[in-house]
């Protein structure tokens, strides 16, 4: 990997290709506050059109988002998503940063990731599962050759 791979690899769980988990801390902002909360991006290639975002990860209170895998490469450049979900990049004091807005109901959060996290944990998904062949990854081929192979 490249000098961006090693400022973020104190952040990685683990060497292993997959899963791709990637532990940092994000800054949360609730009105004029900011809280450091402890995060993990987790891809599975068992779920391969998704990312999972743990906050407060390892604690009794975690709270887990799934989205779109598509949905944060797409707001890496540009503002994406719509609803409950959108996605945007930025920056923080010359940082760059991917702001990551979360709505349920009438409660809203937003979350401010080090860009650079998101680049290499996005590279990382990619190394295991490709853009567009994420279909390969669901395992429906092998119980559907069997029921044929039955008849």
């Amino acid at each position: 990997m490249t000098g961006k791979a090693e400022a973020v690899h104190a952040g990685w769980v683990d060497d292993q290709p997959e899963p791709v988990t990637c532990r940092t801390v994000v800054r949360l902002i609730r009105g004029q506050r900011y809280l450091l909360v402890v995060t993990e991006f987790h891809y599975d290639s068992t779920d391969p059109y998704s990312v999972c975002v743990i906050f407060n990860a390892h604690t009794d209170m975690t709270v887990e988002w799934r989205f779109g895998r598509e949905l944060l490469l797409s707001g890496q450049r540009q503002l994406s998503g719509a609803g409950d979900i959108q996605i945007w990049p930025s920056e923080i004091h010359g940082s760059g940063v991917v702001f990551i807005s979360l709505r349920s109901g009438a409660e809203m959060d937003v979350v401010a990731a080090p860009a650079k996290v998101i680049d290499v944990f996005l590279e990382r998904t990619l190394e295991v599962v490709p853009l567009g062949e994420e279909d390969r990854h669901l395992g429906i081929d092998s119980p559907v050759s069997q029921l044929l192979d039955e008849i």
